[in-house]
């Protein structure tokens, strides 16, 4: 009997610790539409149990047996149910929100989404922007995901630069809040003028390759897509003031009213930044202002937005030697001691430190009176700065018009106003500071030192800007139609219309009273002087219109989606130049007047400014262009996903490929063409996500990006601006992105990127005019050289560890290798006699390689609450070491004084990398 009492209290105390025994229900919640991980969302099982997601989105539940209801509930956001059923496991449940709004992103936005859209992509949480970007430009915080080399360039603030696998921005599509934001003419992104965008930022996502845009834009290395907050985003106020490295400091301030109960939200942010700069002059200035206003009406969200951000900065425009940052660190890296004491007996600027910016110089200003001429004291002046204010409105809406309809309509306006300033001539250096001797060329234009030549004060040198205006309008109209549970269709146009206007004028004379337009002395005039605010040297304007069409077909069903993207293009291209030749009808005769000229007919005297004058414009080019991409993914269980997508793109040459300098249409416009395939394979854990990707793309008739001429062969007078076409290049490589959350407090990530990107053509290109008669060849030979400008192998491991609730350290370790100068594969012409671009065999010689480097940057900060209060004191070292490395390089650059062509580190022009900074921010939000 004793043995039967023995087993029945056993058998009991297991069922009672069966009973006792918890189980982990954990899982991550994000907004469906961005996929940002969403912070404190209500995590409910039963009356007053429950939790809250972390900064991760992450939430934890220890449960007995049974079955449950957990409610997930987050301000703005739809609530969501799920019931689950404990046994004997842990559980990790994925849950996305939908915004209780209609949320546009989901149809304009193109964004991908985890284990279902078919590309490689990462996203860039809000937080993770709060953490690390250290009011740097936003691609500098990108090169925490695989395939991208991003650099501050000169060191300007606003003067970031990014490639992806290998392509320059003009080949990278950014979008803010599903509208193209690319310059018109030549593709290229300015990020000066999107200052302040993290503090209103949603989610920031990157896409690698050819992307899931239905547009038809130049996403060949990658999408960049940005978006905003807006009615779904949570009610609050916030402060920030950060104070950093060089004298500089921002305050920013944002609201964010969220849905309000009549269906009005309004989103307000601004900031005001101010520093001196790392490198030497490069000085920043600038607001930003951001406002968006949204409305409910039935089924409609309208929305009415307005940004820019007015800057002004000093800039490091060009590069220099390595020896002239220091010499020790040339030395180390491939300059000759040989070359070196050359250049000490040319006297070339050398051991200047890694802060040289060739471009300024001291200026004293002279205040002359009746009796005397006084010098109050030297200011530094720089001679290279930028100035630009870009606005942005947009006006949406946005249509439910069904459940299976949606239908999206955004007119959008950007005006931009501003240039670049920069001196008149290649500039003589003063020998003792190594500066721009502003003060030989003020004096001398003032007429105040022997022998006194100058007595009309003509100004030899000025101050001049480089002027970009431009005025852009766009309309983009997209739907998206559920054809049943399996297929949904979308579609649109997208159409544009740009004019830029560029000129050059005069800025400052520099104590002159007056500068000839054509920069001589030979001649004066009243059309040749020309006076502060006066143009001179060029003055035309680009006009671009463009028109798009698209529709993509989605498949859905079980573990399978798939899509395939058709779009189509036009782009109109005109020039109208101020400048040149203008005609004038006169009875039966035309008269040609040169810029600047008087002309006397039958009597009567006619100038470039006399009524009735032909400007002289092109005729409209009209280039079409057409995307065809398609891809599928496949779960393969709750862990694995696998991947694959190819497309095809032909893209129209941009604005400078197309027309010259002269109003005459280049020859051989030729499509750039692109084809690409990726593939891909995922596996998540509930601690551990794995991602990986292979990916091989060719790039076709890759355009120069200096002009390229060609004289007649039959008639040897005329000379053609020409396009190179046939220059290709092959660009693939492997991707692997790890993070493993090893405690609820500590997350480790890491990636790998290793790309193989070569130049792979040998031809000879045949030029024919617009009679098709052959009038010349270009041979050229590249094979084998490997793509310039950006590093092909990348390496980051980071840690970030909460130490208590609210207190974070967390750091990174970013490797570059394989990087070579820039350089341009159709100088590489073998019919040149004696070309140092080719070995002794005939082989095309490597540009320089550039040495490898690494970065370690931390950050630190802790978060608290009083009361309804919410503080959160941030702080990052960027560069902790202090390392000293090369970021960008061209090879055998010759505008350098001595140039060589070598193709190592004594002819080639670089940028080096900024050395330790911080910065510390509070911010105080309600």
């Amino acid at each position: 009997m004793k043995k039967y009492y023995l087993i029945l209290l056993s058998l009991v105390g297991i069922s009672l610790f069966s009973m006792g025994q918890n189980y982990k229900v954990s899982g991550l919640v994000t907004d469906y539409s961005v996929g940002e991980p969403l912070v404190g969302v209500n995590v409910i099982y039963g009356p007053g149990k429950g939790t809250v997601t972390d900064i991760d989105g992450i939430f934890n539940l220890n449960l007995h047996k049974g079955e449950y209801d957990l409610e997930f509930s987050y301000i703005g956001f739809v609530k969501q149910t799920k019931h689950i059923t404990i046994s004997n496991k842990n559980i990790f449940l994925n849950v996305e929100l939908k915004t209780l709004t209609l949320d546009e992103v989901t149809v304009v936005g193109d964004l991908a989404k985890t284990r279902e859209t078919p590309i490689a992509f990462s996203n860039i949480t809000p937080v993770e922007i709060e953490e690390q970007l250290a009011s740097r430009d936003i691609p500098l915080i990108l090169n925490s995901t695989p395939g991208v080399y991003a650099t501050q360039s000169g060191g300007g603030d606003g003067d970031a630069r990014i490639n992806i696998r290998g392509f320059n921005q003009r080949n990278v599509a950014v979008m803010l809040d599903g509208i193209p934001v690319n310059d018109m003419e030549n593709g290229w992104v300015y990020w000066s003028n999107w200052f302040g965008l993290d503090a209103v930022m949603r989610g920031t996502q990157v896409q690698r390759g050819l992307g899931m845009s239905k547009l038809a834009i130049p996403s060949v290395g990658g999408t960049i897509n940005i978006t905003t907050k807006g009615i779904e985003a949570k009610k609050g106020i916030s402060v920030k003031q950060e104070i950093g490295s060089n004298g500089y400091s921002r305050t920013s301030l944002g609201m964010t009213t969220g849905r309000l109960d009549n269906g009005w939200g309004v989103t307000f942010a601004g900031s005001y930044k101010k520093g001196n700069g790392w490198v030497d002059q490069t000085w920043t200035e600038g607001w930003f202002y951001f406002l968006r206003v949204d409305k409910e009406i039935g089924n409609h969200v309208i929305s009415v937005t307005a940004m820019g951000a007015p800057q002004e900065h000093g800039q490091r425009s060009y590069k220099k030697r390595i020896s002239a940052y220091d010499t020790s660190f040339a030395l180390e890296n491939g300059m000759t001691s040989d070359y070196i004491d050359n250049l000490i007996i040319k006297q070339v600027p050398l051991d200047m430190g890694l802060r040289y910016n060739p471009n300024w110089g001291y200026l004293n200003r002279a205040y002359i009176t009746d009796t005397d001429t006084i010098f109050p004291g030297a200011q530094k002046t720089s001679t290279a700065n930028n100035y630009y204010h870009k606005p942005m409105f947009s006006l949406r809406d946005f249509w439910s018009v069904n459940d299976k309809l949606y239908i999206s309509n955004v007119a959008y306006l950007s005006i931009g106003n501003g240039g670049g300033t920069s001196f008149s001539n290649t500039s003589s250096l003063d020998t003792e500071t190594n500066q721009v001797n502003l003060q030989k060329t003020y004096n001398s234009n003032l007429n105040i030192i022997p022998p006194y030549f100058n007595k009309k004060n003509l100004s030899s040198d000025i101050m001049r800007n480089a002027v970009n205006n431009h005025f852009w309008l766009g309309l983009l109209s997209t739907f998206d139609y559920k054809i049943n549970d399996v297929f949904s269709l979308s579609g649109g146009i997208d159409l544009r219309t740009y004019k830029g206007e560029h000129y050059r004028e005069v800025d400052d004379l520099l104590g002159g009273n007056y500068f000839l337009g054509d920069g001589s002395n030979k001649t004066e005039s009243d059309t040749t002087k020309k006076y502060e605010g006066d143009i001179i040297g060029y003055h035309n304007d680009a006009i671009v219109n463009w028109g798009g069409v698209f529709t993509q077909l989605k498949y859905q069903v079980g573990h399978l989606t798939a899509f395939v993207n058709l779009t189509g293009s036009l782009s109109g291209y005109k020039r109208i130049d101020y400048f040149l030749p203008k005609t004038l009808s006169v009875g039966d005769t035309t008269l040609e007047i040169e810029y600047g000229e008087t002309v006397n007919y039958n009597g009567q005297t006619y100038d470039y400014n006399s009524e009735g004058l032909k400007t002289n414009e092109t005729d409209w080019k009209y280039i079409p262009g057409f995307t065809v991409k398609g891809g599928a993914n496949y779960n393969l269980n709750e862990k694995m996903n696998v991947f694959i997508n190819l497309g095809y793109l032909s893209k129209a040459q941009r604005f400078q490929n197309v027309f010259d300098y002269e109003n005459n249409l280049y020859l051989e416009i030729k499509n750039e063409k692109v084809k690409a395939i990726e593939l891909g394979y995922s596996y998540v854990l509930p601690r551990m996500t794995f991602n990986f990707n292979a990916y091989y793309t060719v790039w076709e008739n890759k355009p120069a990006d200096r002009r390229q001429f060609i004289n007649d062969s039959i008639d040897p007078e005329i000379r053609y601006s020409i396009n190179i076409n046939n220059m290709n290049a092959l660009h693939k490589g492997v991707e692997l992105e790890f993070a493993y959350r090893i405690s609820k407090n500590l997350t480790i990530e890491s990636l790998l990127s290793l790309g193989d990107w070569n130049w792979t053509s040998k031809d000879t290109a045949l030029i024919y005019n617009d009679n098709n008669q052959l009038i010349g060849e270009r041979p050229f030979d590249a094979r084998g050289l490997y793509v310039g400008d950006a590093a092909q192998f990348q390496n980051r491991e980071s840690i970030r560890w909460e130490i208590i609730r609210g207190l974070y350290v967390s750091g990174s370790f970013t490797w570059f290798g394989k990087h070579y100068a820039e350089f341009n594969p159709l100088d590489y012409n073998p019919s040149v006699p004696n070309s140092p671009s080719f070995d002794d065999e005939g082989n095309p010689r490597q540009s320089w390689k550039i040495p490898n480097y690494y970065m370690v940057d931390v950050n630190a900060g802790y978060s608290w609450n009083i009361k309804d209060v919410n503080f959160q004191l941030r702080g990052s070292v960027l560069n902790l070491l202090n390392d000293k490395y090369i970021t960008d390089a061209q090879n055998n650059d010759s505008y350098l004084g001595q140039a060589s062509s070598g193709f190592d580190a004594n002819s080639a022009s670089v940028f080096m990398g900024m050395g330790r900074r911080f910065i510390v921010s509070l911010k105080v939000s309600l």
